[in-house]
């Protein structure tokens, strides 16, 4: 991509002298920026150009694992059938074809981009999807909201955003674009503002954060795009500059070029200086800004009877605190510059499914991987690698949203020759508006030149109960993790996570939130220094959610984090062991207009 190579060769730090140093970050910072601005316009170009008025029939799924509809079957495969009476189904009970070819649950948490407010309603019940097999980045479903369980192909009739005003809305070409610009305004407490052992700080700090919303809905387009740019005021001391910019940028558009072949396109763009925002693992210590982007394409094209994918994804981390010219310094929150590292990874990817026997369903793929360290000085923690990772699953359908079957996968990075085998069984099962349950369990395998066979229980699993009026899910996820492929590079980390989070709708416009995971995160030795430590996170929370007016949400919340053993992952000294708690109380108020 022409536009990563301006990118990554503007962030190169190669000044000497603080001043050059910077320049370079203020360089950096609008680099990224107009990368993620760039990416965004640049996919909407070729929106706006490809629309077309005709409206083609939609596009049939892309996954043999889902029963096709005989009105999506390809002409000429059999004779056409008598008309028949419309049947009655339910609102929300409508089976959804998926979009990708490969629906799966990542590991990890999504980066926080708050473009929209919180919902206040129940959320919609989602379809089942099994988890993607161990060491992989396959791409997510696209999720579009206002419609149930997801989006269906070619097009979602009445899609809105839930309480919004009118919309400035226009068609182009047979698609409609519907645009809301949004306002939010926050203030936020804290306690220990910089998560220090000792000395904390107290903070209050103050955001305006104009924005909006576009949701894009035609006969072979659909997506949406959301831009967040929130101006912050900190009140204590060191906190950096009187007023902080940090834009957050969300786009997921899908195209459909032809009946079996579609296009998505994904990008994600965050500047801030919050380390749950920006580490998906719980890993990351520290008040530092930060930038963060991850784009993709991916195209699913059904050949035959054989669905195939490719994809691509590009990530970058970039530290804007610390300089080449300054990597051996701490910062005045404890943190050793020369552990902050910029980095980008690459990863293409292929894959291809087909059935057997109508009930079965085989995949196989490969996927490439590149990490670059583009400055600072590692310490041990990170650095470049290129990672192989090949995969295999069979598995059976016992209905539509009943899922079984086998899986495994190989990765080899060359840093370190390690060598990461793992073999799981899975399944998904769904009831719809009740139980929603998708697992895999099996066993990791993770050999290197730094250590010798460490085996560990592999889980990805995530479980959703759906009442009347509550939602109640817990997830459990234990295996080897490469973290550069999602955000900062910590190396290869054996991670566990337990979360869940439970929501109750107490009127129709007011609900409330409870939520807690804790994550426990061990350097294996593969770009990080295996010291036997463990690194803990403990995080819950509380929240109410009111929707005020129709175009006006209220947010109160309430959020505790508990973290020990930040040496473990050598983020500077923190007080002999970096062992931190934090208190933390925001109000929030939502407007889309």
């Amino acid at each position: 991509m022409p536009g990563c190579n301006r990118t990554t060769s503007s962030l190169s730090h190669s000044d000497s002298s603080s001043q050059d140093g910077r320049k370079a970050e203020g360089t950096r910072s609008r680099a990224l920026l107009a990368f993620a601005f760039a990416s965004a316009l640049s996919v909407s170009g070729v929106l706006a150009s490809e629309v077309a008025a005709q409206n083609p029939p939609p596009p049939p799924s892309t996954d043999p694992s889902t029963p096709v509809s005989p009105s999506q079957k390809p002409q000429g495969t059999e004779t056409q059938p008598s008309p028949a009476p419309p049947e009655t189904v339910q609102p929300g009970l409508e089976p959804q074809a998926p979009l990708q070819q490969y629906l799966i649950q990542q590991p990890g948490r999504p980066f926080n981009t708050p473009t929209g407010p919180p919902s206040t309603t129940l959320p919609p019940w989602t379809p089942p999807a099994p988890p993607a097999p161990s060491q992989t980045n396959l791409p997510a479903p696209l999720y579009v909201p206002g419609a149930a369980g997801g989006a269906p192909v070619g097009g979602i009739p009445g899609l809105t955003i839930p309480g919004a005003s009118s919309a400035t809305t226009t068609t182009f070409r047979g698609a409609t674009l519907e645009f809301h610009p949004t306002l939010r305004v926050s203030e936020e407490y804290s306690d220990n503002f910089f998560q220090q052992t000792s000395h904390s700080e107290q903070n209050f700090r103050s955001i305006l954060g104009p924005g909006f919303r576009l949701l894009i809905n035609g006969a072979r387009t659909f997506g949406t795009a959301g831009l967040t740019v929130d101006l912050v005021h900190d009140t204590a001391p060191n906190s950096g500059d009187e007023v902080k910019v940090f834009p957050s940028l969300s786009l997921a558009v899908r195209y459909a070029l032809t009946p079996r072949l579609a296009l998505t396109f994904t990008e994600t763009f965050v500047r801030n200086d919050s380390p749950a925002v920006a580490d998906q693992f719980g890993i990351r210590r520290g008040r530092e800004t930060f930038d963060t982007n991850a784009a993709g394409v991916a195209a699913d094209w059904l050949l035959g009877q054989i669905a195939t994918q490719a994809y691509y994804r590009n990530v970058l981390f970039f530290n804007e605190s610390a300089s080449g010219s300054n990597t051996n310094n701490a910062n005045q929150n404890g943190i050793s510059e020369a552990n902050q590292n910029d980095t980008v990874t690459n990863i293409f990817g292929l894959n291809a499914a087909t059935r057997i026997f109508t009930d079965y369903v085989v995949r196989a793929g490969y996927e490439f991987s590149k990490t670059d360290t583009l400055s600072g000085n590692n310490s041990g923690i990170g650095g470049d690698t290129t990672s192989h990772t090949g995969f295999a699953s069979a598995s059976r359908l016992f209905g539509l949203y009943t899922t079984a079957g086998v899986s495994t996968s190989y990765s080899y990075q060359t840093q370190d020759n390690t060598k990461i085998f793992n073999a799981s069984v899975f399944g998904a099962y769904g009831v719809p508006l009740g139980l929603s349950l998708s697992a895999a369990v099996g066993y990791s395998i993770l050999n290197s030149d730094t250590q010798d066979n460490e085996g560990t229980v592999s889980v990805n699993a995530v479980a959703s109960y759906r009442f009347t009026r509550a939602v109640i899910s817990v997830g459990v996820l234990q295996d080897f993790q490469q973290t550069a492929q999602q955000g900062q590079n910590f190396g290869t980390v054996e991670s566990r996570s337990y979360f869940g989070n439970f929501l109750y709708q107490l009127t129709p416009f007011i609900n409330t939130t409870l939520e807690a995971r804790y994550s426990e995160a061990t350097p294996t030795g593969t770009g990080n220094i295996k010291t036997n430590q463990t690194q803990t996170t403990l995080t819950y929370g509380a929240a109410v959610n009111w929707m005020i007016l129709r175009w006006l949400t209220a947010s109160i919340r309430y959020d505790f984090t508990k973290q020990t053993g930040t040496n473990a992952f050598q983020q500077g000294s923190f007080n002999n062991g970096g062992n931190f708690k934090e208190n933390r109380a925001t109000l929030n108020l939502f407007a889309t207009f």
